[in-house]
């Protein structure tokens, strides 16, 4: 009993609660964290529609419990560079700020796992009594990403500060190594995908959401994309690509689904009249930000990752779970180390045509998409066994904060 009296618990730090590759990623971490007993606190920097999966988790601090700030998801947006953490030093904030350190303070933390780069600011300006304790990153960002949701100055300092970084891909761990001279020794990759979830939710899905909702014929054959609306994301290209694949199968039933875009992005009028003006409005279908998107990726028969940058995306674990074979580009971030040759195509960095002709290969040849597509299930199971994955992150957490955690998990 005293054991417990004395343990010491891991602040993990998220930016927002947007349904968003890297939040849900920390959702999933912590649900399993918690299964093995890890003592554990959450501080939120901005809200999110997450924030009841969280608090079903975690004991959850808000650090916008004080002032309200506006709802739009920053998923999307270019976050305003005009200082975001300009509200922590206004006086009329300190003593809410003090507040949410006591509440800190009060839980008790050994070891600070700050999830995403986008926490940056957050961890150099607010956090600053924590500094001394060691610091774990999990960082979900490439050069383009780092450029948007941070200050060189504070990823610098929030980098300078880390004692383990863990990367989700092996082309982010190498980033980071090569970019800002990160010691080797201290990283690690890891990417989570809690597949018995997954297998679970798979069983309750609706199977003809896209006929249904969309009119989709039954008998179509969908390329599906899937994310926030973005620059990043290639929401462009999949429309570039969709129109020379469509053109030339035609007269088959290919349609082309991206899961995620809505009139909230910025980029979505301007991708939205890009589809009217090439007459495909009928065959490029945009559904906005759901929970269902496992229902519509369900339906998918190939998925097309457009992404001029993607360090590791979730989408890709879930096609391949579901036996989807998946089309991305080299040296456009991590997909490719799982993809290879033999579970979709890898073709090069922005070559529409390549991408086309290989998105048409798996359209005309329906073995070739099952193949492909069971490899890629096996791959995920294998690589990223779940109950492995958080072995490894729990580790590194005892390396600097050792934990009495149920001993059930590792017999």
């Amino acid at each position: 009993m005293i054991g417990l009296m004395e343990q010491k618990k891991i602040l993990f730090v998220s930016h927002d609660a947007n349904r968003a590759g890297s939040q849900l990623l920390l959702l999933q971490l912590l649900r399993l964290l918690k299964d093995r007993g890890v003592p554990m606190h959450l501080l939120l920097c901005s809200g999110g529609e997450l924030e009841r999966e969280f608090e079903e988790v975690v004991g959850v601090t808000r650090l916008y419990q004080s002032y309200k700030v506006s709802s739009t998801p920053l998923t999307g947006k270019i976050l305003k560079k005009v200082n975001l953490y300009k509200l922590y030093h206004e006086r009329s904030v300190q003593r809410d700020n003090d507040k949410i350190i006591a509440e800190i303070e009060q839980q008790n933390i050994g070891l600070v796992f700050v999830n995403s780069i986008a926490n940056a600011g957050v961890y150099h300006d607010f956090l600053t009594f924590l500094h001394h304790l060691p610091l774990v990153l999990f960082v979900h960002e490439l050069a383009m990403s780092i450029k948007i949701y941070s200050h060189e100055r504070h990823l610098n300092f929030l980098l300078r500060k880390t004692d383990h970084l863990i990367a989700v891909s092996n082309a982010v761990a190498n980033f980071y190594i090569k970019k800002y001279d990160f010691p080797q020794r201290h990283v690690s990759t890891f990417t989570l995908i809690d597949h018995l979830h997954i297998d679970k939710k798979l069983k309750s899905i609706q199977p003809d959401i896209l006929e249904k909702t969309y009119r989709v014929p039954q008998d179509a054959i969908v390329i599906g994309g899937c994310g926030n609306a973005e620059w990043r994301k290639g929401n462009d290209i999949f429309n570039w690509i969709a129109r020379q694949v469509i053109q030339k199968t035609h007269p088959l039933p290919v349609y082309f689904v991206w899961v995620g875009a809505g009139p909230q992005h910025e980029i979505f009028e301007l991708i939205e009249s890009d589809i009217r003006l090439m007459g495909l409005s009928d065959r490029i279908i945009l559904v906005p930000p759901t929970p269902y998107a496992l229902d519509y990726i369900h339906r998918f028969d190939v998925l097309l990752l457009s992404s001029r940058e993607d360090p590791y995306p979730l989408v890709v674990m879930e096609a391949a779970l579901q036996e989807i074979p998946v089309v991305c580009f080299e040296d456009a971030g991590g997909a490719p180390e799982l993809i290879e040759s033999d579970a979709g195509f890898v073709v090069p960095y922005m070559d529409i045509t390549a991408a086309a002709e290989a998105v048409i290969q798996l359209v005309l040849d329906p073995s070739l998409r099952d193949s492909m597509g069971q490899t890629g299930r096996k791959k995920v199971l294998e690589r990223h066994n779940t109950d492995k994955s958080v072995g490894s992150v729990e580790a590194i957490i005892q390396k600097y904060l050792p934990l009495q955690v149920s001993e059930q998990h590792n017999q």
